[in-house]
């Protein structure tokens, strides 16, 4: 059986997908789905094992991402690489997972706003063949962690996704409320009307928890804004968010959702959204091989 694997090196995580060998556990994902792992960025060479330990040197390989030649390079004895563009891979890899998500009846020919929110985030309208790149901003996962290790030295993702719930933006926050009261505000009062300008009697008065709250608040805010405008610039009434940055962050996804309501749009957060790149990466580089098969 031939062995197919996508890879989506990117600058703070690399994700494997892997399709193939039932019956190796490694290669064994739920309901036919690829199995599905990560590795920090930081320890490239670690992925590189992986692969040499559970991908026969004849496996097709989609790579993507921008550490992707790095990884290729590390591997020499791989000759089935397949280059994949980045914003291909994630276009094609959303649209794998809805389809499977939703059934071949769901796939729908609906128009959809992808935001792939990783260490930054990448704005995409998918629309059948059509998929253009849309634009980007430089928030995401990557401010999360900057941002939060900058105000109160916590710097682990999972860390902070931890933290965030237990926090209280309105300690950082200047909200619409505070603002407006003791009145009733126009519009909810919790909404940020200026982030990190809330006036402090004393910088120990805010936690660690506080900053996190409001940094995830903010990133989780502009991303639904700007999605939505780009959403309503293209007619579109859903969102899709992916990307590594909603793994494991529930305020992040709860926010997003929210936001993005408010906005007048639906939000959709697939489970295997932060594998996008490398699922549609593995499926580019298997069509690749059989597109190959039927010209010879």
């Amino acid at each position: 059986m031939t062995i197919y694997a996508g890879i989506d090196a990117g600058g703070t995580l690399i994700k494997i997908a892997r399709l193939g060998d039932p019956g190796n556990a490694a290669g064994r994902g739920p309901a036919g789905k690829p199995a599905l792992l990560k590795f920090p960025a930081a320890r490239i060479e670690d992925a590189a094992r992986w692969v040499r330990a559970n991908l026969p040197e004849d496996a097709r390989i989609g790579v993507t991402g921008g550490r992707g030649e790095r990884l290729r390079g590390l591997l020499p004895e791989y000759a089935n690489f397949a280059g994949v563009p980045e914003f291909e891979a994630t276009a094609e890899g959303a649209v794998r997972i809805r389809a499977c998500d939703l059934g071949e009846a769901g796939k729908a020919a609906e128009r959809f706003v992808l935001a792939n929110v990783g260490t930054g985030t990448s704005l995409h309208l998918i629309d059948g063949a059509e998929r253009p790149r849309l634009g980007g901003i430089g928030l995401g996962g990557g401010t999360i962690v900057g941002l939060t290790g900058l105000l109160c030295g916590v710097r682990d993702y999972d860390e902070i996704a931890r933290l965030a719930p237990l926090g209280d933006r309105e300690a950082v926050d200047l909200t619409v409320g505070q603002i407006y009261a003791p009145a009733e505000p126009p519009i909810a009062g919790d909404l940020t009307a200026a982030n990190f300008a809330r006036p402090l009697p004393s910088a120990a008065a805010v936690r660690p928890q506080d900053y996190a709250a409001a940094v995830v608040g903010m990133v989780a805010e502009i991303v639904a804004t700007v999605a939505a405008q780009a959403a309503a610039l293209h007619g579109a009434s859903r969102i899709v968010y992916a990307g590594s940055a909603y793994e494991g962050n529930e305020l992040l996804r709860t926010l997003t959702v929210r936001f993005t309501h408010m906005l007048g749009r639906t939000a959709e957060i697939p489970p295997q959204g932060p594998y996008c790149g490398a699922i549609g990466a593995l499926y580019a580089a298997k069509e690749s091989i059989q597109d190959k098969l039927k010209n010879e």
